[in-house]
């Protein structure tokens, strides 16, 4: 893989990246990551699945109790807490998520960040990842198979889809068929458009932009 370099950063970027499971949330952040020097902050409890079986399938999937949602909101707030006190020299991170409309907790999170954001006075750049339902079921089923679990009916992606929260002033990046690569580049090209970077050069010395 192409390795791509930062050449004279000028502003800390606090990078949101949500979307559904499947959109590649994760690997994008790992990609950007090794790219810009930052730190991955995983968000994503309140509408990640993982989280249910941690309770024994005690309640349905957006029914989470009030205390364990709390529980959930107490314990992002200690990781932001951490993040303010003890920060990285290069100040970027990157956060993934799943955020829902309607849900006051997604809310509460985002809002926290930016405002962490504010005070470290780096620059917020929320990022939603799109991809066709029927993609995002077969990704899913792939990863469900390595885990003997049961597959997402497409359906049930569908109505996601459009209960998904986009942030003020996201950029939105329909992924269907986009390399993880072609991806986190994209999120590169809209920093250096922005002028928050001089450069981006890949090993080679080679300006992409």
């Amino acid at each position: 893989m192409v390795n791509i370099h930062i050449k004279k950063q000028l502003i800390k970027f606090f990078i949101y990246i949500t979307g559904l499971s499947g959109s590649g949330k994760l690997s994008t952040a790992v990609t950007l990551s090794s790219t810009i020097n930052a730190v991955i902050v995983n968000s994503h409890f309140y509408n990640n699945t993982q989280i249910y079986p941690i309770y024994n399938d005690a309640f349905e999937h957006n029914q989470t109790p009030k205390e364990v949602q709390d529980k959930i909101y107490n314990t992002v707030h200690v990781m932001l807490r951490a993040i303010e006190a003890y920060p990285i020299d290069s100040k970027n991170y990157i956060f993934i998520d799943e955020l829902m409309k309607n849900n006051d907790y997604n809310v509460k999170i985002y809002n926290s960040v930016v405002e962490l954001s504010k005070k470290m006075g780096t620059k917020i750049l929320p990022i939603v990842l799109r991809c066709n339902p029927l993609t995002l079921q077969e990704r899913n089923a792939l990863k469900k198979q390595r885990k003997n679990r049961k597959v997402i009916d497409i359906n049930s992606i569908k109505f996601r889809v459009e209960d998904l929260f986009v942030p003020p002033n996201a950029i939105e990046i329909e992924n269907s068929n986009m390399s993880i690569k072609e991806v986190a580049e994209e999120v590169i090209s809209h920093m250096y458009r922005l002028g928050q970077i001089d450069s981006v050069y890949t090993k080679d010395d080679n300006f992409i932009y």
